[in-house]
């Protein structure tokens, strides 16, 4: 895949194809409600690989509109969707952590209307979890194809503690093809 190839919610869908009802429908309530929001996790992910993987639950990042502040410090969700056709739906907001990632929600490709997070958004924000899914992801994402220096630009950038372990997944895709 070459890196200026937009991210296609098809190929995020291929190992959950009963998902796309509900990530189509969340997402819509999201944009109608105002709030900014991208499709990251395991599907934002699979939307850039060539191998995709199957997951539990949909993820979006979403902005902070996506939130109001009552009385008391007691935070809700505009948008109360945390399941959807019996699946999980989590929407992730934008933590001290995050906001390194923030400026992603604005330039995040529309894929047959669903905004799907930028390729360097996802890496960053894989790179932060640090779990071990997260790291085979990002992997992936490289060894299908992605552009190397944006992720290296964009790492340094954002979390350049993670540099290096950007550094290490890129010698894994090497060692293994």
């Amino acid at each position: 895949m070459n890196a200026g190839r937009a991210p296609d919610l098809r190929r995020a869908l291929r190992p959950v194809p009963t998902y796309e009802r509900a990530v189509r429908q969340v997402s819509k309530m999201l944009s109608e409600a105002g709030i900014r929001h991208a499709l990251v996790g395991a599907l934002g992910a699979n939307a850039y690989c060539t191998r995709p993987r199957t997951t539990e639950d949909i993820d979006f990042l979403v902005g902070d509109e996506a939130f109001e502040t009552h009385a008391g410090g007691f935070v809700t969700m505009r948008v109360p969707v945390v399941e959807f056709d019996g699946i999980d739906v989590d929407q992730i907001p934008l933590s001290e952590t995050l906001r390194v990632v923030e400026e992603g929600l604005n330039r995040s490709p529309l894929s047959e209307g669903v905004p799907i997070a930028p390729v360097d958004t996802l890496v960053i924000m894989k790179l932060l979890a640090g779990r071990t899914r997260d790291l085979a992801d990002i992997e992936a994402i490289v060894a299908s194809g992605a552009d190397r220096e944006l992720l290296r630009a964009a790492v340094v950038r954002a979390a350049p503690d993670r540099a290096d372990t950007l550094e290490t997944l890129f010698e894994n895709v090497e060692r293994d093809r």
